[in-house]
């Protein structure tokens, strides 16, 4: 026991007298290291040039369409007229519209009871509408072509005229709109115009079923 005693102290008295090398060469908590610190995050980085897209800002829209319109108790014939828009916001729109188009008596006249004095009488229909955007997104053809879309609903009122009668008429529809540049727009829309009418003997709401297809620019 006094051996191991002996030692012991032997160990400590060498350790104070040498200076403890493993303490004497540690450096200093606060002592600089020498040589270059690696960065965390390399600033040298290449930018990638970013481009905005150029979209029109105009908020007016002016088009032409065609289409078929089918009267109620007569037949299909060919429509076209002009529609004028202004943007409100991105998802809702006013509507000016204006619509041409003929009703033929021809089943009436094959059974002897003609509705007008010629076999085709002319009808004009313009409204005010309001278009609300509810489908926004983008239409895709392939891998690489993809456009801005959005199918949309519309309710208005207006007049209706034709057979020397002049009616009020209420119009609902739906279509999609594609914008293949930011100046142009491309629209397929069915609509429906209620009007009353009283050429077969009793006054009643008739329907005017209409599909067409328009082209148009912003300014």
């Amino acid at each position: 026991m006094q051996a191991a005693l002996r030692l012991f102290l032997l160990a400590i008295t060498a350790c104070t007298a040498g200076g403890c090398s493993v303490w004497r060469d540690a450096p200093p908590a606060d002592e600089p290291v020498e040589g270059p610190v690696p960065a965390v995050i390399d600033p040298l980085l290449d930018r990638r040039e970013i481009i905005r897209p150029a979209v029109d800002t105009e908020d007016w829209e002016i088009g032409l369409f065609a289409g078929i319109n089918s009267v109620e108790d007569f037949g299909a014939e060919t429509v076209y007229g002009l529609r004028v828009a202004y943007h409100a916001t991105e998802d809702v729109f006013l509507e000016g519209r204006y619509a041409s188009s003929s009703v033929r008596d021809t089943s009436f006249r094959r059974i002897g009871a003609p509705l007008f004095d010629a076999e085709e009488e002319d009808l004009v229909a313009y409204d005010l509408a309001v278009g609300v955007m509810v489908l926004p997104g983008e239409v895709f053809l392939g891998t690489r072509w993809a456009r801005t879309s959005g199918v949309y609903l519309k309710f208005g009122a207006g007049r209706l005229e034709f057979a020397d009668r002049d009616s009020t008429s209420y119009a609902f529809g739906f279509g999609l709109k594609v914008l293949p540049t930011d100046w142009l727009s491309l629209r397929l829309e069915a609509r429906d115009t209620l009007f009353e009418s009283d050429l077969l003997g009793e006054n009643e709401w008739k329907h005017n079923f209409e599909i067409n297809l328009g082209l148009g620019v912003y300014f």
